[in-house]
């Protein structure tokens, strides 16, 4: 896979909302948690539009 560093500004109460799920979900890495979020909201967009 392919990978490329992007630099993102996130407003803290996203952020909070962020490291939040990754608590619950046991994941040690906030990028993985990040990355894992917008595959779970692509995944459900892609259901929607159906």
């Amino acid at each position: 896979m392919n990978v490329k560093s992007v630099v993102v500004r996130v407003p803290m109460e996203l952020l909070k909302e962020i490291e939040n799920y990754q608590n619950r979900q046991g994941i040690t890495k906030r990028s993985t948690a990040i990355l894992e979020l917008i595959r779970l909201g692509l995944k459900q967009q892609e259901t929607v539009s159906k």
